[in-house]
């Protein structure tokens, strides 16, 4: 081999380490761009399952709310129509009462 020969071979030998690690330097670049990414990628899916979280337990709480009200309404309404019920059935029973006087009195002939 001439020297002409081992110089070309050797600035090709240097020419492809050089390029061997301008390649491994850009591979190191972008797996640290990417782990960046995923990092950045994970803290706004934390902030936004955190939201989701809160606001979930927000809507818990104003559903247990509206159930305690609605609860309390139902109450009200069943306390309210018991009490129409006996109220009915006590004027059915003084109306019964009056009707059973009036025939009683009828037939004994107390009206007369």
């Amino acid at each position: 081999m001439t020297p002409e020969q081992e110089n070309l071979l050797f600035e090709s030998i240097g020419s492809i380490k050089a390029s061997q690690e301008a390649i491994l330097t850009s591979v190191a670049e972008i797996k640290a761009d990417i782990h960046h990414s995923i990092e950045k990628s994970e803290a706004r899916q934390k902030v936004v399952t955190d939201a989701l979280k809160t606001d979930l337990k927000e809507s818990e709480k104003r559903q247990v709310i509206a159930i305690n009200k609605h609860d309390e309404r139902l109450k009200s309404v069943e306390e309210k129509l018991t009490n129409q019920r006996v109220k009915v059935a006590a004027m059915g029973g003084s109306a019964g009462l009056a009707v059973s006087l009036i025939a009683y009195a009828v037939k004994n002939g107390l009206m007369n």
